[in-house]
Formats: C-alpha cells, structure tokens, sequence
C-alpha cells in the first residue's frame, strides 16, 4: 500500500500538473470506485439519482485549485464548492499523460516480465479529460481504492479525514507529542504503534520496518521497554526517513508508480523491508521477519536490539 512518502509524491506531482487545468470529461468505467458525500446532492433527489450520472455532472467544467493530501487520502480541491478525496488503498494509481503523450505505454504493475500497456487498459477506473487534451487516468488493479466527491461544507466533518493522528513531518510533531502517543499505547509493540494511523498518519509497513532499523529498536519491542534515547531514536528517525523516501519519489515495491508511470527508487536504499535472508547492509547479519497479525515485520538481529 502506498505510505506518505509514495502519496506525497503523487500529491507533488498532480498539484503541479493539475494545478489551473478544467475538466471537459469524465469517464467512469467501474461505477463502484466513485462516491458521493451527502453535500453534493439535493437531500429529496438523493435516492434517485444515479451516483455515476451526478459524479460526471458535478465534475464537468470544474477547474482545478490544489492538490493536497491528509494522511494517505489526496484531496483534489476545486474553485467550485468540491473537492475530491482519492484514496489509493493498495494499488491505486494516477498517471497524468499530455496530448503528445497519450500513446505513451507503461509498466502498471511493477513486475519486469509485466507488459508494457497503453492507457486506458483494464485496470483504468476513471479517466479525466482536460481542456488542452490532457488524460488523468486512475489504475487500480485490485479495486480496493475510492475516489470520492464532497462539497466544501462537508470536508471538514468527512468521516474518512477525523480518523488519523498527527502528521509526522508537521512543524506541530514535536518530541512531546510523541512522547504522549507513546505514554497512550505503553504494551503497544512498537512496529503495531508506527502503522496505527489513529495514532500517527501516514506510516505502514515498509518505513515503520525502515524507521525502527534507524532507530536500532526490534519491532517487537514494546513501549513501556524502551530507554529515553531509544525514544527519541524512534522520534528522530520518523522524519529522517519519511524525507528520504519522498526525495527518493516513494518506494516501488508493490504496484506504486508515479504519475508519469515510472518507479520510485527508494526501495534500493531499503535496509531490511523485504530483505529477509540477505545480509545485512551494516553488519553482514542475515536479516529476519516475524509476524504482527497479518503483517509482516523485517530486522537485523544484531543491529536492532
């Protein structure tokens, strides 16, 4: 599932991209993908009108403002009185072609026996169509992503936005804050606390491994065990490697791509997220994974203590 670092990338992109563009078009090939919020329909013609009919009408002529993101939800905001909320879940994808680039084929699916595809393929949900020509495709292979419409007076009482903790490259992020979310889960393993996104926003499974491998702390380790500078390894390394995964445009390891199709080059400086039986990086010890539910969790045995 794309994490902070990947969406953030997406989000830098698009606003640069979108930024000022009109929607002329817009076609929705899988009608289950798309959602209204209440605010984008008149309460007694809410039942009857065809979600994928109204999602169309209310985006037409809608002319693009922002590209932003809470968490890992992107929000597309409009001059108009909407904005778009766009979760990616584990596979979702834009990738933004100009006129000239609409025979461009790309590699969806981050396998180098995948095919190289023409956009619109089977796996394009939604399709966005600018006044110069330009495409906006939406992919998501395994269907799990939204893209959902809701009016402005909405936004800020959106169920999806109230769920998350703070964002962890926030000025506001200080050491105190982690310190009280780490006072409210003290049994909490450390790993299961950096992915609660009721807690922090944004972590999953490839930087909360990365960000605990910086930190020297086991994943395993549970809260209540660590040192004050075991703690303030966790909190300084939560930026540290949150930054270099944005810089280094996301981690391509599942179907992640960036918006013009390429990859993003982080997962080459991975120091054990899927490495489990390499050598470590540091120390040449083979790294290990263990289990945390359905995830799975990777360390050096000998770095991470």
């Amino acid at each position: 599932m794309p994490e902070l670092p990947e969406v953030q990338t997406v989000v830098t992109e698009l606003n640069r991209k979108l930024s000022g563009k009109k929607i002329v078009e817009v076609s929705v090939r899988l009608p289950k993908i798309v959602a209204l919020g209440p605010g984008t329909l008149p309460p007694k013609r809410r039942a009857q009108v065809h979600k994928v009919i109204k999602f169309i009408k209310l985006l037409k002529g809608q002319k693009i403002k922002s590209v932003t993101r809470r968490a890992k939800i992107i929000i597309i905001d409009f001059y108009g009185p909407l904005s778009l909320l766009v979760h990616l879940k584990m596979t979702g994808q834009f990738i933004y072609f100009r006129k000239s680039q609409l025979q461009k084929r790309v590699r969806i699916l981050n396998k180098p026996t995948a095919p190289l595809l023409s956009l619109p393929t089977k796996y394009t949900h939604v399709i966005f169509t600018f006044t110069d020509g330009a495409k906006l495709f939406f992919n998501d292979t395994r269907q799990f992503g939204y893209l959902k419409l809701v009016s402005d007076a909405e936004l800020p009482h959106v169920r999806e936005l109230q769920e998350f903790g703070p964002e962890p490259l926030a000025r506001a992020f200080s050491s105190q804050v982690f310190e009280n979310i780490l006072k409210r889960r003290p049994n909490m393993p450390i790993k299961q606390l950096l992915v609660d996104q009721s807690l922090i926003a944004g972590i999953g499974n490839i930087y909360s491994d990365e960000i605990s491998f910086r930190a020297k702390v086991r994943p395993a380790r549970r809260v209540k065990t660590l040192n004050e500078k075991e703690r303030h390894a966790v909190f300084a390394a939560i930026p540290f490697i949150l930054k270099k995964g944005i810089a280094a445009k996301g981690s391509s390891v599942g179907d992640f791509v960036r918006t013009d199709g390429s990859w993003g080059t982080m997962g080459k400086y991975h120091y054990v997220y899927m490495r489990a039986g390499q050598p470590c990086k540091i120390c040449g010890t083979m790294i290990r994974s263990m289990k945390f539910g359905a995830r799975t969790s990777s360390f050096c045995p000998k770095c991470q203590k």
